[in-house]
């Protein structure tokens, strides 16, 4: 317990100073004495309150956001592979921002975030309701392979008409394609206020349901013999996680490797015990994210790369490691 709550402070600590240092760095610099000492001159203001400030706290949010999702849907599904993206809720998000983006460009810029939230919020109720309706009706649970199998399916056709509509997008194609690869570009304050709300009490309810998700991890059978109400828990982590994965997919696009990497990491830093793993998982994701939103907009100053490509960079390697630890270890 003490060597958890040692590794979680490190991380919060870790994430204090990636924050003061992301806030500090681009191509226009800002001091440490000038921020402490509030003497922004009025470029370097509008560039902190305005760009940076608000960028930073969606980058938190995002990868707390996919951290949470991916430790929820991993505690679920009882799958280290599963993430966001295998049961298409990031499809789904992407289906509404495509919708968006094809429609007049007045109306597109306000609705994307609103639209690609509801969409991914959809998908995921449908996901559920398919593998409800093929499950055992005397059953007291659903089978997680279910839940993975509708996933898949229903990943694969958002993706085939997601790849339709792009080839019919156009003008608007690149501004989709930017959008796919995730990015936070151009996204400040209105993002925050539409989304951060319930982002929050995604990850709150997350560390909540901590407790359950270490009674889950035990199987069904046994779950239901200590007297978890098994499909009230499925619904509820499959809510959570599509109001987290919507939430940072209608931000930040589609953003890849966040949700699938971090909760592995941080069960191999804490541990099985949900009520530490959640918690690192939430601080991972933030850090990872402030880390790979860093080198998008510093690496090629002044321009930028969209963030999912830089967390796809370091998350493939990362990933192939835990494969190979795990495998070393016998962990899968």
């Amino acid at each position: 317990m003490k060597k958890n709550f040692l590794i979680i402070s490190g991380l919060l600590l870790l994430l204090m100073v990636l924050v003061v240092v992301s806030l500090l760095s681009g191509s226009v610099k800002i001091s440490v004495s000038s921020l402490i000492s509030l003497s922004l001159d009025e470029v370097q203001a509008k560039i902190f309150y305005d760009i940076r400030l608000p960028r930073v706290i969606i980058s938190i949010l995002v990868g707390a956001a996919l951290g949470s999702a991916g430790i929820i849907l991993q505690s679920l599904l009882k799958n280290n592979l599963a993430e966001p993206g295998l049961l298409g809720i990031s499809a789904g998000a992407g289906f509404g921002a495509i919708l968006i983006f094809l429609l007049p460009w007045l109306i597109s810029f306000y609705f994307v975030t609103p639209v690609s939230f509801v969409f991914a919020f959809l998908t995921t109720l449908f996901i559920y309701l398919i593998a409800k309706g093929i499950d055992d009706k005397y059953s007291n649970f659903i089978s997680s392979n279910k839940i993975i199998l509708a996933g898949i399916a229903v990943n694969a056709l958002l993706a085939s008409v997601n790849g339709f509509l792009l080839l019919r997008a156009g003008r608007s194609v690149a501004q989709i394609i930017f959008w796919l690869n995730g990015g936070l570009s151009g996204r400040g304050w209105t993002e925050i206020y539409m989304a951060g709300g319930f982002i929050l009490t995604g990850v709150f309810a997350t560390v909540l349901i901590s407790k359950e998700l270490n009674i889950l991890s035990m199987g069904e059978e046994l779950s239901i013999s200590v007297g978890l109400n098994i499909k009230r828990v499925q619904a509820l982590c499959i809510f959570i996680s599509s109001v987290l994965a919507g939430g940072a997919v209608a931000i930040s696009g589609i953003i890849s490797f966040v949700g699938l990497v971090v909760p592995n990491i941080a069960k191999i830093m804490v541990g099985a015990d949900h009520r530490a793993a959640v918690v690192c998982s939430v601080l991972l994701g933030a850090i990872f994210l402030v880390i790979s939103d860093l080198v998008a907009r510093t690496i090629i100053a002044p321009s930028e790369l969209p963030v999912g490509i830089v967390t796809s960079f370091i998350g493939a390697p990362v990933f192939i490691w835990i494969i190979y630890r795990s495998q070393k270890f016998k962990t899968i």
